[in-house]
């Protein structure tokens, strides 16, 4: 079950700037249901992005693959929508900006661009805006289901998990929902629910906004939002004593070393990693001593074959046998 029922023109629509936001409420509404990305650029078209490709927003609000009369993005659009997604106060979301995105009520994530300020210490602004990638977000309530068996060991703990992915192929759609199955319960199995604690350092898996998550979680899952992974894991061991540590995108300087307390905590670890593969992770310093040291239990690898999502192959982490493959099952 996906949440293609939100509402678009309440929750995104009316944050866009009058000129474009006119134009994109032109496009038949069958059109917007399965759009992914909103992408708005300085004197260049208005365009969408779902898994069929890009498409360019016409002045008349057909949507072509090929520019035919696109509406032109102006400097003020970009502006003017910046200001309405952060309540006319850009100061009061600063710290969001200087990270490079602003999150929205319902959970869409506003990807930033523009001239970089720095400091001693780091990126202290981001001005001058050129460019936005409003993504939506779109819950699949249930992706997990059928990948829940290969994760829950037994009814208190889990196996250590690896999710390997591409982008756009689904990764933090499938670990969000892992997350609340097992934060929920998973009557299935006769899981009955474990204390879930969420590293959400992209504010993507929770989607908090003003600190509430946007998205389904679970009723046992506690949020660490735009948190550093490697800080995150400490304050959640020291604070909120989890089960399991759910994190995104590892693969940093330090995320190895925080991996290892969480472990020698006694406590469970799922994580994602971008690759094709499972050999394409060995070239990436961290990961690779983490598989060295054998810490993951299972091996989760998506793709986009039959969409976002796709398990191409499940594999056990003790001896690298597949446990599972698409279109057949070895184990």
């Amino acid at each position: 079950m996906t949440n293609e029922g939100r509402n678009l023109d309440n929750e995104i629509l009316k944050y866009i700037s009058l000129e474009p936001r006119n134009i994109l409420k032109r496009i038949e509404q069958s059109r917007l249901k399965n759009i992914e990305e909103i992408r708005m650029r300085v004197g260049r078209p208005l365009m969408l992005h779902n898994s069929k490709g890009d498409w360019f927003v016409e002045n008349d609000g057909k949507l072509l693959q090929k520019a035919f009369d696109p509406f032109i993005v102006k400097q003020e659009d970009i502006m003017k929508t910046i200001e309405l997604m952060s309540e006319n106060s850009i100061y009061a979301f600063q710290e969001d900006i200087k990270n490079g995105f602003i999150t929205l009520k319902g959970g869409h994530r506003i990807g930033i661009t523009g001239r970089v300020v720095m400091d001693g210490t780091g990126i202290k602004n981001i001005k001058d805006f050129s460019g936005l990638n409003i993504r939506i977000s779109r819950e699949v309530y249930g992706c997990s289901d059928n990948v829940m068996r290969h994760i829950v060991r037994n009814k208190t703990s889990v196996y250590n998990t690896l999710l390997i992915s591409p982008p756009q192929c689904g990764k933090t759609t499938l670990l969000r929902d892992i997350t609340r199955n097992l934060s929920d319960g998973f009557p299935v199995l006769e899981f009955p629910g474990i204390k879930v604690g969420v590293i959400d350092e992209r504010s993507e898996i929770a989607a908090c906004y003003k600190g509430a998550p946007q998205n389904r979680v679970g009723t046992r899952t506690d949020v660490l939002d735009a948190c550093p992974k490697v800080i995150g894991m400490d304050i959640m061991l020291r604070s909120m004593s989890p089960q399991v540590i759910i994190t995104d995108e590892i693969g940093n300087q330090g995320d190895r070393n925080a991996i290892t307390r969480v472990l020698n905590a006694g406590i469970n670890i799922i994580a994602s990693a971008h690759g094709y593969n499972i050999s394409e992770l060995k070239s990436r310093q961290e990961v690779i001593k983490l598989m060295e040291e054998n810490v993951f239990e299972r091996y989760i690898v998506l793709s986009n074959h039959d969409g976002p999502g796709t398990v191409e192959e499940i594999i056990d982490g003790k001896n690298m046998s597949v446990i599972y493959r698409r279109g057949m099952y070895v184990a």
